[in-house]
């Protein structure tokens, strides 16, 4: 999976978490605080659910940004970022001892992406529902446009409308001087005036609420979460919350006298029993119900700092569960940043240099990340424990940088293998034998006698000797660690070739241009982890 296939989803996954906890947070908190003396008004509880869902969409994609400007060290104590671990000096944390390890089956096939075809399952239900909410809100558009109007003030139009028993109010982004906020009134008001003045004023206040914009964000979210019952619960509460709050500011604005506004709701009731449901995006007076007549003669005042620390203790709480459900979702996956604080942290002076691209952060994300990656790199860690001494010694003796163990590890999981074995390997190409599975043209080359009766590839000595005078010759023919292990995979014409067609000596310009394989990029992946071995725990 991509970086922003991986990014898009872990975002996907926060917000359902944080959608899903906000709102039962916040409906206890609410309970508490009435059960305590200390109730909310109607307003004020509809600010308190905005503020919950704009934590929940906002917070994700603010962490995100705060990890990847400060890709050095943990927001929280608790994240299990790797970065965390980046100030570690490396050191030696393999015990030499000898490891069993069952021989393996061959590489099976690629796994089908089962993550990728349920991301494009939910992102094409949620498009065709959302496509089909707004094709149906285009079509009221167009209708409303036909209705005779009462009033028009600005971009705010009154309209008569037969065709549905309740008044409704609904608002779409349009060019002026067309109207882009509609109110629709059954003609039936018309002869009852105060009824028709108390409908309007309370659909007038959806659009003061801004209730008919936030509609369009709950269809949005909908339809993106259809299989979360706990987001369409929010939904509909806060849709609840709309027309409280829109009651409680005419009655307690002195537009309406409670008496008065208990009536109309009332005969509202009666006349609508059998109303169809309101199109989506569409706000309106339908359903009345029995608490919000009792709420117009309950009013209660305004405390401004119990909906200010009800928010905050709300955001508080998500905000580290933010950053824990991104966490939970990107697994052991490394960023780009993190990946190039891990090589700069654990870079030895006359070492190889570890140069991190996009490549080398894919490769190191599919040895860390995945089970079969993750089990090849842990087998060649236990298995480099068994000979690591004895690498090291023959690579010093030539001069030679002990992060080319590295390619030993990715070769063969430092197994000492025969050329028939259906042990898996990282490297692509031929494949050879022994510990750095040298192919028989090469092994040849450098004084190993391979043929019917031996295989002298299989003694780990004699190869790893023959493997220090390769790498040898080839950093002395490109003086840069990065072509020279390029040409061990591919071999030095075919490196020659590409470079002399192309002009370029950067291994990373070479790959991304599909001159050359990723070899380079899974050793240096690979000598990421060899230098940093908790990025395997």
């Amino acid at each position: 999976m991509s970086a922003a296939l991986r990014a898009l989803a872990t975002g996907y996954v926060s917000v359902a978490v944080l959608l899903t906890v906000g709102f039962v947070l916040l409906r206890a908190a609410l309970a508490l605080m009435s059960r305590l003396g200390l109730p909310l008004s109607a307003r004020q509880t509809l600010t308190a659910g905005r503020a919950t869902l704009a934590l929940a969409l906002l917070l994700p994609p603010a962490c995100m940004a705060v990890r990847g400007l400060v890709p050095t060290g943990p927001l929280f104590t608790f994240e299990r970022s790797v970065v965390r671990l980046t100030t570690r000096l490396p050191e030696p944390a393999w015990s030499p001892r000898p490891v069993a390890t069952a021989p393996k089956s061959a590489e099976t096939p690629a796994p089908f992406p089962v993550g990728l075809a349920v991301g494009l399952l939910l992102g094409t239900a949620a498009g065709v529902h959302c496509a089909r909410q707004l094709r149906q809100h285009l079509r009221l558009i167009r209708r409303l446009e036909s209705l005779p109007r009462v009033r028009q003030v600005g971009r705010v139009a009154v309209v008569l409308n037969d065709a549905e028993d309740t008044a409704f109010s609904t608002w779409f982004p349009r060019r002026a001087p067309h109207p882009s906020a509609w109110v629709a009134v059954p003609s039936r008001l018309l002869e009852d005036t105060e009824g028709l003045r108390m409908t309007v004023l309370h659909e007038l206040q959806h659009h003061r609420q801004r209730d008919t914009m936030v509609a369009y964000v709950r269809l949005a979210l909908g339809a993106l979460f259809f299989w979360n019952p706990v987001v369409h619960a929010f939904g509909r509460w806060l849709a609840t919350c709309q027309e409280l709050a829109c009651d409680e500011a005419l009655v307690s604005g002195g537009k309406a006298r409670p008496h008065d506004y208990a009536r109309c709701l009332l005969e509202a009731a009666l006349r609508t029993t059998h109303a169809l449901p309101l199109p989506a995006g569409v706000t309106g007076m339908a359903h009345p119900t029995k608490r919000r007549i009792e709420m117009l003669f309950q009013l209660r005042p305004s405390r401004p700092h119990r909906t200010a620390g009800l928010v905050a203790a709300v955001a508080l709480t998500l905000a580290p569960l933010a950053l824990w459900a991104q966490t939970a979702t990107r697994s052991r996956t490394v960023t780009l940043a993190e990946a190039q604080a891990l090589a700069q942290s654990s870079q030895r002076e006359g070492d190889v240099t570890v140069v991190v691209d996009e490549q080398v952060v894919e490769k190191l994300n599919k040895l860390v990340g995945t089970p079969k990656g993750r089990a090849f790199m842990k087998k060649a860690m236990e298995n480099l424990a068994t000979h690591r001494e004895a690498l090291t010694r023959t690579l010093s003796a030539r001069k030679l940088p002990e992060g080319l163990l590295a390619v030993a590890m990715v070769e063969s999981a430092v197994t000492n293998m025969p050329e028939a074995s259906n042990l898996p390997s990282l490297a692509p190409g031929m494949r050879g034998a022994g510990v750095w599975m040298f192919i028989p043209s090469t092994a040849r080359q450098y004084g190993l006698r391979v043929d019917a009766e031996v295989d002298e590839r299989l003694d780990v000595a004699r190869e790893t000797e023959a493997a220090a005078a390769l790498f040898s010759d080839l950093y002395a023919r490109y003086k840069d660690w990065r072509l020279a292990l390029a040409a061990y995979n591919l071999g030095e014409k075919k490196v020659d070739q590409v470079m002399s067609e192309t002009g370029l000596r950067d291994a990373s310009e070479l790959a991304r241009g599909g001159h050359i394989n990723d070899y380079t990029s899974t050793v240096m992946a690979g000598l990421l982890i060899l230098r940093n071995p908790h990025l395997l725990d």
